[in-house]
C-alpha cells in the first residue's frame, strides 16, 4: 500500500488547509488513466458543502469557504470522460482552529480487493465483527491453542492494535451487535467458563451460563424486541436441537423450547426489522445429514414451528442474505455426498416457499455473502468441490433474469475460506481471516 498527500486548500475555514492522504493499493494506482480527479466535503448531516475537480496529478485543489465543524467527510473520485474509475471516502473528522487535519483516505478501484496491513496473529476460528468505525478480531486458535486476546484493525491508522482481553479465551463465538456499542460473544469457550461475555468500549463482561460454554457452529441472531436468540450448534461433537434466549444486554440467558431438527452450521435470519418480525431457521446438520426444513421463531410466543418451506437443495454451511426485496437468498454450503455445493435458492419467508435459482460459478462453502449498496451480493472465497480455498468471487446481481443470476468479478488477493467480511467507518469492507493478512474492498 502506498501513501500520497492531496493539499486540500480550504479557503476562510479556520484551518488553512485539509492534508488529505490517498491510500491506494501498490502496483495498480487508480489515478493511472484518469483525466480528473474530483475532491467533495460534507458535512454530518451529508450535505455536500464544497466541490471541485483537478487534473489526476494535482497536488493541491481550492475549495470553497468552509467553516469549522465536527464530523466531515473528504470523497474523492477518479474520473474519466465522466465515468468513476476509483473512489475514496474518509472517517469523519472534525475541524477546528487549533490544527489542520491529516485525512486519511483509502482510494482504489471500484469493486476491488487490495491487501493491507494484517493482524500481529494469525488467527482461525476468530470472531471479527464491526467495532468503534474499525473491525475487532477476537478469540479463535494459533497454533491449535484458543486465543483469549483481541486484535482491533484501526481505519485511520489502516493497521491492527492489540485490543481488550476476553473474559475467558474462545474459538467459534458468535458475534451479535445490540447497539449502543455492546456486542455479545456467545459460546466456543471451555467448560465451566462463561458461555456468554459482553463487550463495551471500556471492559468485557461475563454473563451467567444459561447454554453450554463450549457449544460450537451455533447461530446467533437480534431480534426487534433487543433479544437474542441462539440456534443449535455441536456441544460435546453432536449437533442439538437446543435453542435460547438471551435478554437483558446478556445478563439473561433462558432455554427455549426445542427445535424440531437438531442443527450445527445452520443460519438465523430475521424476515424484517419489525419488533416481533419472525426469524428463520435454515439448513444445517443433523446426525443423518442436511436438514431441509425450515423452521420459524415467533419472539411474541417464543417459539419455534415449521414453517412449511423445505429447501430445495438440503445443505449445512451456507450463507442466507436477505435482499432489499425482503426475499432470502440462500448460496453454497455442503450437500448430501458432504462436497460443496454450486445450488443456489430463493427462499420467500411471506409466500412460504422456496425454489431454486441460477448456479453459482464455483461451487463453495466456508465462503461469505456481503450485502452491497446496490443491492448486490457478493460472494467471496471459500472451499471449492476439490477442497481447496479459492480467491473467486462473484456477485449475485437480483436485477437479472427473472430472480437474479450470478456474474464474475474480481478475485480476493489471496485464497480464502472462514474468513469474514466486516464494514469500516469509511464505506469499505475488510476482509480478514482464512489466510495470512488482511484485505479491503471497496463497494463505493
Amino acid at each position: 500500500m502506498k501513501a500520497a498527500l492531496l493539499c486540500v486548500l480550504v479557503a476562510g475555514c479556520s484551518s488553512s488547509s485539509l492534508d488529505v492522504q490517498l491510500r491506494v493499493p501498490s502496483g495498480d494506482h487508480p489515478l493511472a488513466g484518469a483525466d480528473a480527479v474530483a475532491v467533495g466535503l460534507r458535512d454530518a448531516a451529508g450535505q455536500l458543502l464544497a466541490f471541485t475537480r483537478g487534473a489526476p496529478d494535482s497536488t493541491t485543489i481550492q475549495l470553497a469557504r468552509i467553516p469549522a465543524g465536527l464530523r466531515y467527510t473528504i470523497e474523492v473520485a477518479a474520473t474519466l470522460g465522466g465515468d468513476v474509475l476509483a473512489r475514496g471516502r474518509s472517517c469523519s473528522f472534525d475541524v477546528d482552529a487549533a490544527k489542520p487535519p491529516v485525512v486519511p483516505v483509502w482510494f482504489s478501484r471500484i469493486g476491488r480487493f487490495a491487501p493491507t496491513a494484517g493482524p500481529d496473529v494469525e488467527r482461525a476460528d476468530a470472531a471479527a465483527f464491526a467495532w468503534a468505525g474499525g473491525v475487532l478480531l477476537a478469540g479463535g486458535t494459533s497454533g491449535g491453542a484458543p486465543l483469549a486476546t483481541t486484535e482491533y484493525y484501526d481505519p485511520v491508522a489502516a493497521k491492527f492494535v492489540p485490543g481488550m482481553m476476553l473474559s475467558t479465551a474462545r474459538a467459534g463465538a458468535r458475534a451479535v451487535a445490540l447497539g449502543a456499542g455492546t456486542v455479545l460473544l456467545i459460546g466456543g469457550a471451555s467448560k465451566g467458563a462463561p458461555a456468554v461475555e459482553a463487550l463495551t468500549a471500556t471492559h468485557s463482561t461475563p454473563e451467567p451460563a444459561g447454554l453450554a460454554p463450549d457449544v460450537v457452529e451455533h447461530a446467533a441472531a437480534a431480534t426487534g424486541n433487543g433479544s437474542v436468540v441462539v440456534v443449535g450448534g455441536r456441544i460435546a461433537g453432536t449437533p442439538t436441537d437446543g435453542a435460547w434466549i438471551i435478554t437483558q444486554a446478556g445478563a439473561s440467558v433462558e432455554a427455549l423450547p426445542a427445535m424440531a431438527h437438531a442443527r450445527a452450521l445452520a443460519t438465523l435470519t430475521s424476515s424484517s426489522d419489525d419488533l416481533f418480525a419472525p426469524l428463520f431457521v435454515v439448513g444445517g446438520v443433523d446426525a443423518v445429514g442436511p436438514v431441509a426444513d425450515v423452521e420459524a421463531f415467533d419472539p411474541a410466543s417464543q417459539t419455534f414451528f415449521l414453517s412449511g418451506i423445505k429447501l430445495t437443495t438440503p445443505r449445512s454451511g451456507h450463507t442466507v442474505t436477505r435482499l432489499t426485496s425482503g426475499l432470502f437468498l440462500v448460496v453454497g454450503g455442503v450437500g448430501a455426498t458432504g462436497e460443496p455445493i454450486a445450488e443456489a435458492e430463493i427462499l420467500d419467508p411471506i409466500g412460504r416457499v422456496a425454489r431454486p435459482l441460477a448456479r453459482l460459478r464455483v461451487a463453495r462453502s466456508q465462503h461469505t455473502a456481503t450485502i452491497l449498496p446496490t443491492g448486490r451480493v457478493l460472494i467471496s472465497g471459500g472451499v471449492d468441490g476439490a477442497g481447496t480455498p479459492v480467491a473467486d468471487a462473484e456477485l449475485f446481481d437480483p436485477a437479472l433474469g427473472a430472480e437474479g443470476d450470478f456474474v464474475p468479478t474480481s478475485p480476493l488477493d489471496s485464497a480464502r475460506a472462514g474468513h469474514a467480511v466486516a464494514p469500516l467507518c469509511d464505506g469499505t469492507d475488510l476482509v480478514v481471516g482464512g489466510a495470512s493478512g488482511a484485505e479491503i474492498y471497496n463497494p463505493l
